[in-house]
């Protein structure tokens, strides 16, 4: 398992939270998805095949922009 966080400025409603969070759990080997809208972060675990370009591609399909916030965390 891995952990990586995003950084998604775009963020600024429950809507927005929604749409991430379901785009992304449709991704598969992802476990949780955590957004937070107060600091606009996206926090995805995920097993170690998925790709973090995949998770941005995920998140880009639900219509928001990924800054350039790079985090990964590797879980054992």
């Amino acid at each position: 398992m891995k952990t990586e966080s995003f950084n998604v400025p775009g963020i600024s409603c429950q809507h927005c939270v929604n749409a991430i969070t379901n785009e992304v759990s449709g991704v598969d080997g992802v476990k949780t998805v955590a957004v937070d809208l107060a600091s606009k972060r996206v926090r995805v675990e995920s097993e170690e095949s998925v790709s973090r370009e995949t998770l941005t591609a995920a998140i880009e399909e639900a219509g928001y922009d990924v800054s350039p916030f790079d985090q990964t965390i590797a879980l054992n």
